[in-house]
């Protein structure tokens, strides 16, 4: 675990001779270090009726209300064709357009109640998880769960192990309302390869984009819902 210092950033780290993480720090807090040079809109708006309506908007399924799922992208590193996104052509987004950001780039999901993570970490990027309803449930570096609750936010620096707890496992009835919604925000994203995770709570660290698909359903995950 990575411990972060609470007064001058730059000089503690320089100090402790962190350079490299120094230079990450510095990079993440100033700015985006994306790849990307040219945008397909000048902003994005998300409106709250577009989020939990979701796949509903476009004739498809609401993925939001469906168990197990791994949240709604909205901006990403890069568009998947293979699992129904498009690249955003309307600032005012919907379902199922992404508004791709390069490496390095900011990366934002929506999760609720049905959705699910793996026990994880990153090295570069920096999480922010803003509830906007209800309450979120968290292991950060494996402690008991921290509650968050709506308006409040968690800021998840890198090197912090952390997972979210999925709390629904049945679909939803027809017209209930979601219980929980999180606005994720990653700075300084890079998607696959620098997501890390463990095969068993002592295995070593490996890295998403290095795992077959197989070894992907196997991550560890230290809650299992019943």
């Amino acid at each position: 675990m990575t411990t972060w210092p609470s007064g001058d950033v730059d000089q503690a780290l320089a100090r402790s001779g962190q350079a490299r993480l120094r230079q990450t720090f510095l990079a993440t807090q100033n700015e985006i270090v994306s790849n990307e040079t040219s945008w397909p809109v000048p902003f994005v708006i998300i409106r709250w009726d577009a989020v939990v309506r979701d796949g509903e908007c476009a004739g498809r399924v609401n993925m939001l209300r469906t168990p197990d799922n791994n949240g709604r992208k909205i901006l990403a590193t890069t568009v998947m064709p293979t699992l129904g996104e498009e690249v955003i052509s309307d600032p005012a987004w919907r379902v199922p357009f992404v508004l791709p950001t390069g490496d390095g780039g900011l990366e934002i999901a929506t999760f609720t109640e049905f959705s699910r993570q793996d026990r994880h970490k990153h090295e570069k990027s920096i999480e922010i998880y803003t509830v906007l309803k209800g309450t979120l449930e968290i292991f950060i570096d494996d402690a008991d769960p921290y509650a968050v609750r709506q308006g409040e936010e968690v800021v998840i620096l890198p090197g912090t192990v952390h997972e979210i707890l999925e709390r629904r496992l049945l679909q939803p009835k027809a017209g209930e309302e979601f219980s929980l919604l999180v606005r994720v925000h990653a700075i300084n994203c890079l998607g696959a390869a620098d997501k890390f995770v463990q095969l068993s709570p002592t295995s070593p660290w490996v890295r998403w984009d290095r795992l077959s698909a197989e070894e992907r359903v196997k991550a560890y995950r230290k809650h299992a819902v019943g």
